[in-house]
């Protein structure tokens, strides 16, 4: 009962709709929503959305009860069934009034001052937290040219056609691993030509044998053991050149 009460106070007092809290719950239920209608929406856009909610439905929903609930209790005491056109003019006049002086000392002010900031904060908060995720997830996954050194192993191990330093061979490592073409093609021609190894870099020597370790360690745990083989033979090579 006490919960109960203490609800309907902070909705009569407008508070519910003000809390960061609730706002954020909100704001993730609408955008999962929406992106699983569509592929392409974005938190501005749901940032929009709950913005227009604020005031096509909470504030329409609150102003409909602290005044509609009030007008009804006053038509059954007073006797509004014996004039009801009286009644009526005076709900239609006093009903503008009464909201045009909540709009401009409460609906407008925690707006601006509390509701929209709480969405901004809380639309920031879900995109670094998107971002974040994101970040984890790129870094467990192998770097791209460990990811062309482990499909090389591959053609080499299996009836495959071998690789080249083309177009062709950039493009279907794009589409198995969605990372762009130029840069697959430019770790085929490192690791299929021997002109481009002669003029690296101390650091850069270093980066690639970090990078054949990282597909070592991937290897070893699939215990791919002809993939191994093939990988150290392309690293014999490699720093030889």
């Amino acid at each position: 009962m006490k919960d109960l009460m203490s609800r309907a106070i902070a909705f009569l007092t407008f508070d519910t709709h003000l809390q960061a809290q609730q706002i954020s719950l909100q704001f993730t239920q609408t955008h999962h929503k929406r992106q699983t209608e569509i592929d392409e929406w974005s938190t501005k856009a749901t940032r929009q959305q709950l913005a227009s909610y604020y005031w096509s439905t909470h504030v329409l929903l609150h102003f409909a009860v602290l005044f509609g609930l009030p007008a009804g209790i006053l038509f059954l005491l007073f006797g509004g069934f014996s004039q009801p056109g009286v009644f009526l003019v005076n709900v239609f006049v006093t009903g503008p009034i009464v909201y045009l002086v909540l709009y401009f000392f409460q609906y407008r002010p925690e707006f601006n001052s509390t509701y929209l900031p709480h969405l901004e904060t809380v639309k920031e908060a879900y995109e670094k937290k998107q971002i974040e995720q994101f970040e984890k997830c790129r870094q467990a996954q192998l770097s791209n040219f460990s990811l062309a050194l482990f499909f090389y192993v591959l053609t080499k191990t299996n009836s495959l056609n071998p690789l080249s330093c083309d177009d062709h061979s950039a493009n279907l490592l794009r589409k198995l691993y969605g990372v762009d073409s130029g840069s697959m093609k430019k770790y085929l021609e490192l690791i299929l030509g021997t002109a481009k190894r002669k003029n690296m870099s101390d650091r850069k020597i270093s980066e690639i044998r970090n990078r054949f370790a990282e597909t070592y360690d991937y290897l070893e745990a699939l215990e791919f053991n002809a993939g191994i083989e093939k990988l150290k033979e392309l690293e014999a090579t490699f720093f030889k050149a």
